[in-house]
């Protein structure tokens, strides 16, 4: 997504970035106060995947109970196509701790020979909103089906890319219609302009978190670990990963939400210290056991 179109979704986004470019110290005792507000008395963390592709079945297993030898209790987030064909590797994991979120029915990546590499495609902006509910519908039929769980919590396929107020109001509608308690569909920006955890667009809505270096970015590993053209490396991810700890260190509250894709990390030392490190500094929840701890 280019820095226009996210301009063009979110005009207030240009004035947070020049405050995060300008006065960085500023924009996190906002943060600092609405976490406050939010509830929030400690720094909590949640690791959560989206596991969108075929790969992310043949790895997700050792991603899994490696974080789980951490006690870490993560979260997943799988197309309803790619939970049917992955259907026992993802009972297993539910079985043993793993908490699911709807994400959608469709597969949203496909690989492309010609490039050797997936690409995405069934972005929520560019279809019509009933197609995106229907999707949304599935996806909880698919997990009630495969997992025999009720969801409670939901992440949009490509969710930066269906930010406008009147995307997400309408996402957090067809929530509540299903009885859903949260959302984690919104980038960096809305955690600094709502909170960490919010409710102006209806159900509770979780931002995933940004970088110490450049707070409205998100920290994403097919950026650091995967992308053919990436401009950060492994190591990026990790120093970057360390600044964060030690920023919400000093705040003494918040959520630090990162995601990855089990694929992109599954054999990355790197990455495992990384979220060891936030492990540290925070107590390790998940969705459902943070809102559990402030309802």
């Amino acid at each position: 997504m280019t820095k226009l179109k996210k301009a063009l979704a979110n005009p207030s986004l240009i004035a947070y970035e020049l405050w995060a470019k300008l006065n960085r110290k500023s924009l996190f005792n906002r943060y600092h106060k609405l976490s406050r507000l939010a509830g929030l008395e400690k720094v909590y963390f949640i690791l959560s995947f989206d596991c969108d592709t075929f790969d992310d079945i043949n790895v997700v297993w050792n991603v899994h109970s490696r974080l789980i030898d951490m006690e870490i209790r993560p979260v997943y987030a799988v197309p309803g196509e790619l939970l049917t064909r992955g259907e026992k590797i993802y009972r297993r994991i539910s079985e043993t701790g793993g908490e699911f979120i709807n994400h959608g029915d469709t597969q949203h990546t496909y690989f492309d020979k010609s490039v050797g590499r997936h690409r995405s495609h069934f972005f929520y902006d560019e279809l019509p909103l009933e197609r995106v509910r229907e999707d949304i519908v599935q996806g909880d039929v698919c997990l009630r089906k495969i997992l025999g769980i009720q969801p409670r919590g939901f992440r949009a396929p490509h969710f930066g890319t269906f930010q406008k107020p009147h995307q997400i109001r309408f996402l957090h509608s067809v929530l509540n219609d299903l009885g859903y308690i949260f959302s984690s569909s919104t980038v960096p920006l809305y955690a600094f302009r709502y909170g960490p955890i919010f409710r102006d667009f209806g159900a509770m809505e979780l931002p995933v978190s940004g970088m110490a270096s450049n707070p409205l970015n998100i920290l994403d590993s097919w950026s650091c670990f995967m992308a053919p053209d990436r401009t950060m490396t492994p190591q990026d991810y990790h120093r970057e990963g360390e600044a964060i700890s030690k920023l919400f260190k000093g705040l003494g509250v918040g959520l630090l939400n990162f995601y990855a894709d089990p694929i992109h990390i599954h054999d990355s030392d790197i990455f495992f210290e990384t979220v060891s490190r936030w492990r540290s500094v925070a107590v390790t929840v998940t969705y459902s056991k943070l809102l559990e701890l402030l309802l």
